[in-house]
């Protein structure tokens, strides 16, 4: 990957953000005093349990460090867009997945800087140099809440306007998602080739786990079907986009994407090939069966 691509994947990192906040208007977030209950697990499956998930699973495992750290920072970056258009092929409350990921995509600017901190200097002591919470909670708000924050104020604005072109700025979030992807797979070719099925045994572990997990601990919650389903998703898909954009931030790289980008460029396809098969088997059920 050239210096003018590893440049512009901020820049394709923060559209991807904005053209989610032209998904959202403040209206949307009075779903959360309509759905409480469901929004507080769908906040603390996302937050908590998926970091803690992946933990378990790459402890068990014990990949290369480059390759956990990779796998922990996929685990800390909330679902995009993508978990919205996931939860409405499932039939699911598409509101309360709205709500869920402009609230976490917001709070990412704290949470990210944190739970990265400590998983580098846990997976990544030996490696030369540090990395600090201040510099990437910087980068966070500025690639993440305030396009966010920007393109609802477009919204706002030009609702006409953004109304009618939606589906084509959706179009380009989702061209330069694969973009990112492509990138990230062909930086690392060859680390790929020999890591690529216990990347890919991980990741899918992680994401049908934290699918059966979410959907146990909503039914626990006493959640009907339609918020269930909500919940399951949102939990189970991670933003891989913004964990390919932080990485070369993080490592301090220069030229060409670092290892520690794999696992989210994998992820970026095994997430897919994991939940479509899923939400089909779940899409038409009306409710869960009695216990």
């Amino acid at each position: 990957m050239n210096n003018i691509a590893l440049a512009l994947l901020p820049l394709a990192l923060a559209y991807i953000m904005f053209t989610l906040g032209t998904g959202l208007k403040l209206s949307d977030f009075k779903v959360i005093s309509a759905y409480p209950k469901a929004f507080f697990v769908g906040l603390v499956n996302q937050v908590i349990l998926v970091p803690l998930v992946a933990l378990a699973v790459v402890l068990i495992t014990m990949p290369p460090p480059t390759i956990a750290f990779g796998i922990m920072l996929i685990s800390f970056c909330p679902g995009g867009v993508t978990s919205n258009m996931l939860t409405y092929y499932a039939k699911g409350n598409v509101a309360l997945s709205i709500a869920l990921t402009g609230v976490v995509s917001l709070l990412s600017v704290v949470t990210l800087p944190i739970l990265i901190t400590l998983a580098f200097d846990y997976f990544m002591q030996d490696q030369a140099g540090s990395i600090s919470a201040l510099k990437i909670g910087l980068v966070m708000f500025l690639l993440t809440t305030l396009p966010v924050t920007l393109g609802m104020l477009a919204r706002r604005k030009f609702t006409g306007f953004m109304e009618r072109r939606g589906n084509i700025l959706n179009a380009i979030a989702s061209l330069l998602f694969v973009l990112v992807v492509l990138a990230a797979v062909a930086s690392n070719w060859a680390l790929l080739k020999s890591q690529a099925t216990a990347i890919g045994f991980e990741l899918i572990a992680i994401i049908v786990i934290l699918f059966a997990l979410s959907m146990v601990i909503a039914r626990a919650f006493k959640l009907n079907w339609f918020d269930t389903k909500t919940i399951s998703i949102e939990t189970s898909i991670q933003n891989s986009t913004t964990a390919i954009t932080l990485a070369p931030i993080i490592m301090g790289t220069a030229a060409g994407l670092p290892a520690i980008a794999l696992p989210a460029a994998v992820y970026g396809v095994l997430m897919y090939l994991v939940a479509l098969p899923v939400i089909a088997m779940i899409r038409n059920k009306n409710q869960l069966k009695p216990g």
